[in-house]
């Protein structure tokens, strides 16, 4: 018995309704095949007895039922977390209590550090956060030291020059008036202080409408001060200007002035050397900028140093539940900071990952359900991601990466093993659905043979879904078809045919 037609190429899946074992399933189906057999060829024998020429076919009905389309594969089991541990600290490696293939629980010590570099790296970090804080402090206390200096020589050297040319003034006004007569020299200096008093009246009237916060009430008030004083000196100057002691006298106050002026000049000096000491210790914003890093800086290696120094104090420890994958660190060596010691793969957390064409890829779907077998353990699962992007395979087909998550891992479980997984795809409720055997497709699509008043009609379908014995038809037979399920010889549409129900062989079963 044999079909000629090519028979359309599927996806191997596994029916949901397929559970019987698969030894007594095979020897059924070989069972029906011989007694469909031997029917066959005792009604040849009464179609040669009778002279009837017509081929012999074997015909189904489609049924009813649900279907749950699957995939199946196999891949490798895989962690779905992949650790790196790198050396948090340089120094030496007293001891390494893992190698690789080892499974190590969360909290277990990997490797340990010997504490005595450990310690003096982390004492250098602190002395050198100290000095740093120390002399950002330092710089910050002599730059405030410094502007107030110069504050006060810039404000004290503006009213000692207005001081030393008033004074000279008045010394200039002294020495002219020794040179007048007494009567001349009491006119000048009543005619002067008129002049200051009326000055003084207007900045006393100013005064009156300003407030003392304005930018100039501080300056008229030494203005006004200072025409207080010569008003002051002018009367004494009257007031001697006609006794007999009046050049003596004048002679006197020309000398006080004199020193007077000499002081402030001296001090002013002193203003002008203060201004330009404490001008170079003020901190520029570029300087303290350059200070605040520095402090920064120092502040952060200290801090990483202190995690460094407590964490390798304390020994690096396993993070998750994992398999030591690759040992890099030997014992009793010295590394580097960032240096790679060991890589950790998850045991808790599991992954299947495998590769699928681009027709299977089209029926998967993130979410979807999976039975996973590694080493003849059934596992539930579920398909967690699919890549978005195609590799090629050995024969230059694209295939694309799929990955199911495993629910509930267990130690059994060992990395890096080859698992067989099925992955439920999708399913129908009350489908029409006839053999797979049945179905045929030519470049012109899926089609089935069936048998109408005893010839061969040929009828293009629409498929659904498939299991590995069974497909989905959405468009082109009822249920009341006779369906061509297998026959002897060859076949083509309008051949008369005899047909011979698959329910009959059943039924001699």
């Amino acid at each position: 018995m044999k079909n000629l037609f090519h028979k359309r190429n599927v996806s191997q899946g596994k029916s949901g309704a397929d559970t019987a074992p698969a030894g007594r399933k095979k020897h059924k189906k070989t069972v029906v095949i011989i007694v469909i057999a031997v029917l066959v060829l005792l009604f040849l024998l009464l179609r040669g007895c009778s002279g009837d020429s017509r081929a012999v076919v074997t015909t189904t009905g489609a049924v009813r039922g649900s279907l749950q389309e699957s995939i199946s594969t196999s891949g490798t089991v895989e962690a779905e977390e992949v650790r790196v541990i790198f050396a948090p600290a340089g120094g030496k490696l007293s001891k390494v209590h893992v190698a690789a293939g080892d499974a190590v629980k969360k909290g277990d010590v990997l490797i340990s550090y010997d504490d005595t570099q450990l310690e003096q790296t982390f004492r250098q970090a602190a002395l050198q956060q100290k000095k740093s804080s120390a002399g950002y402090n330092g710089a910050v206390a002599d730059s405030a030291e410094s502007q107030a200096k110069l504050t006060e020589a810039e404000t004290n050297l503006p009213v000692l020059e207005q001081q030393i040319a008033d004074n000279k003034a008045y010394l200039k006004t002294l020495q002219s008036g020794l040179n007048q007569s007494q009567r001349d020299t009491a006119n000048a200096l009543a005619d002067e202080s008129y002049d200051l008093n009326q000055k003084a009246a207007g900045l006393e009237e100013e005064l009156r409408n300003m407030e003392e916060s304005d930018e100039d009430y501080t300056k008229k008030k030494k203005q006004l001060s200072r025409l207080q004083s010569q008003i002051s000196r002018n009367a004494y100057l009257q007031q001697i200007a006609g006794s007999s002691d009046y050049v003596a006298e004048m002679e006197e106050e020309i000398q006080n002035v004199q020193e007077l002026i000499a002081d402030y000049e001296e001090y002013k000096a002193k203003m002008e050397s203060q201004k330009n000491g404490s001008e170079a210790g003020v901190m520029d914003p570029y300087d303290k900028i350059s200070f605040e890093a520095d402090r920064e800086l120092a502040e952060i290696a200290f801090a990483e140093a202190e995690k460094a120094y407590y964490e390798s104090k304390a020994g690096l420890c396993a993070e998750f539940d994992a398999v030591v994958t690759r040992m890099d660190a030997v014992e009793g060596s010295t590394v580097t900071e960032g240096m790679q010691l060991l890589t950790l793969e998850s045991s808790g957390s599991v992954k299947v990952r495998f590769n699928v064409s681009r027709q299977d890829v089209e029926k998967l779907e993130v979410g979807q359900r999976a039975e996973v077998n590694i080493s003849g353990k059934i596992y539930d699962g579920e398909v967690s991601k699919i890549d978005r992007m195609a590799t090629l395979n050995a024969s230059n087909t694209p295939m694309v990466g799929v990955e199911v998550h495993i629910d509930e891992p267990d130690d059994k479980i060992i990395l890096g093993l080859d698992a067989k997984l099925t992955v439920f795809t999708r399913s129908v409720e009350d489908a029409l659905l006839v053999p797979l055997e049945a179905l045929n497709a030519d470049r012109d699509g899926d089609f089935l043979y069936v048998v109408e008043n005893g010839v061969v009609v040929r009828k293009p379908v629409v498929c659904g879904i498939s299991s590995d014995t069974q497909t989905e038809i959405l468009q082109g037979i009822t249920p009341n078809d006779q369906i061509i399920l297998s026959y002897f010889g060859s076949i083509e549409e309008g051949a008369a045919v005899t047909a011979v129900p698959e329910g009959a062989a059943k039924a001699a079963e």
